[in-house]
């Protein structure tokens, strides 16, 4: 009796799956994505438990359609807010860090003569990061290439070195020209990522030792605060950098350049108070044309415009 019992079961059981099958192929057909999305989960569930699921998925449907869902919808869309603050500034870094594109292409190129020409030309110009792009030389299959590279990169070391042999033999304590002309040389081999990681950690260190007697000897000087930002940053000392920018604005507050530092400085670590704080004390020494692309959205969005220099 309990085998017959059993092959009933079975039975329905496959009969269920059949015809959940067939029913799944006609719907398909005749219904919209959205409402045949719910006849699939009730037949998935119908599985598990056979014509009783379906039953209750199709309750439970029903009574969801007694509701206006749209409500839901406007509410959540109003809670979402996908706009980016300040997407001014995402553009402005995306241009800035594309602009050296063509130059990679160009070292990978197929043509030797345009890698050749690209290596002894172009990276061989003061710009950032030129240990980076003769790297790739350096790693091409073309042992031509290869060459090249190695030997720009020995002539460019060989250059920072005798620039900077030059600077400390005219170094004078009495002459703050020459302990900028020193210090802009370190900031400048750090920049182009040739040295080793070694000498980039002495290189660094010598840099701020300037920057800092600078600052000790002289009156401020705007390259002092801004070098020491960047150090800084750099060596991850968030204290000393909020200190040196908020010195940087007493002593400067007619650049515009020290308020916006210390407003990125703010606005990376979301203390949204003092980033308005610090738009507020500009509103009377600048006018929102003054604000570079970069930033400003972040004004107009955040700022009371009627209240800035030109609106007066």
């Amino acid at each position: 009796m309990e085998a017959i019992d059993s092959l009933v079961w079975i039975g329905l059981y496959v009969i269920h799956a059949i015809l959940a099958f067939v029913l799944l192929v006609v719907l398909k057909r005749k219904m919209k994505a959205l409402d045949y999305g719910v006849a699939v989960v009730a037949l998935c569930f119908g599985l598990f438990l056979p014509f009783v699921a379906e039953v209750a998925v199709y309750a439970i449907y029903r009574f969801a359609e007694r509701f206006d869902r749209s409500g839901l919808i406007e509410d959540y869309d109003e809670y979402i807010d996908f706009r980016v603050v300040n997407y001014e500034q995402i553009r402005h870094d995306a241009k800035t860090s594309s602009s050296l594109l063509p130059l990679a292409d160009a070292i990978n190129s197929k043509d030797p003569a345009i890698r050749k020409h690209s290596i002894l030309t172009h990276v061989n110009q003061s710009i950032n990061n030129q240990g980076k792009y003769l790297q790739m030389g350096l790693n091409s299959t073309d042992s031509e290439t290869v060459h090249y590279a190695a030997a720009t990169m020995n002539i460019l070391i060989d250059q920072y070195e005798q620039e900077l042999k030059l600077a400390k033999h005219e170094y004078d304590l009495g002459n703050p020209e020459t302990i900028h002309r020193l210090a802009t040389i370190y900031k400048r081999m750090i920049h182009s990522e040739l040295i080793t990681e070694v000498m980039l950690k002495d290189r660094r260190e010598a840099w701020l030792k300037e920057i800092l007697k600078a600052k000790t000897l002289y009156p401020p000087s705007p390259w002092i605060y801004e070098d020491l930002n960047e150090v800084y940053i750099t060596l991850k000392r968030p204290r000393d950098q909020l200190e040196i920018l908020k010195e940087y604005v007493h002593h400067f507050p007619e650049r515009i350049e020290a308020h916006l530092m210390l407003i990125d400085f703010y606005y990376e670590r979301e203390r949204w108070t003092e980033v308005k704080a610090v738009m507020f004390m500009m509103q009377t020494q600048f006018s929102l044309d003054d604000v570079p692309y970069e930033h400003r959205l972040l004004f107009e969005e955040w700022s009371d415009s009627t209240s800035w220099k030109n609106e007066l």
